[in-house]
């Protein structure tokens, strides 16, 4: 993999822990349509990233619970709120030795599509970058595929893992 693609996979992975660590808490966040999903995160002068993510409903609340785990354990802000339609949050986390600031809205049906950007600042820089600006959006696009059940994750050039498996081997090892 290249540099380029390098940081926009760190990049790609920072903004999801940014938005998985900013909803954690979000009680009534609504529940995504069981399926396969088509998340795309874009960042400006950097490309986009595709993750394709199979779910069921336990997916989905598993994923939360991961979620508020690596934000009760790295976090020491964690804030949300309902905005009308959309959901806002912001959060301030470790990652490794940097420090992330991130504020999140995202909007949408969540039964065939969501949106949303989560800018954050990084402190020292991750990957090289000091700030970064990404926008997801998020469709549902049927059933999964052949061979895939829920928790399985797609990713270029990280090949395919299931983050119910994954879940489970953090916490087997705490």
């Amino acid at each position: 993999m290249s540099n380029g693609g390098r940081r926009v996979a760190a990049a790609a992975i920072a903004a999801v822990l940014a938005a998985v660590a900013a909803t954690a808490g979000a009680q009534d966040l609504p529940t995504r349509r069981p399926g396969l999903w088509e998340i795309t995160m874009q960042q400006p002068n950097a490309g986009s990233q595709v993750v394709r993510q199979c779910i069921d409903e336990t997916t989905d609340r598993q994923m939360q619970q991961l979620g508020q785990g690596i934000a009760r354990e790295n976090c020491s802000k964690n804030a949300w709120r309902r905005d009308g339609e959309r959901y806002v949050s912001e959060s301030e986390c470790r990652i490794g030795s940097t420090t992330a600031v991130s504020r999140s809205v995202f909007g949408g049906d969540f039964a065939k599509s969501y949106r949303g950007e989560v800018v954050s600042r990084f402190d020292p820089p991750l990957a090289g970058m000091s700030q970064t600006k990404t926008t997801i959006a998020a469709r549902w696009v049927g059933a999964c595929p052949g061979g895939w059940k829920p928790g399985d994750m797609e990713m270029a050039g990280m090949g395919r893992m299931n983050v119910n498996e994954l879940g489970a081997r953090v916490r087997a090892v705490k």
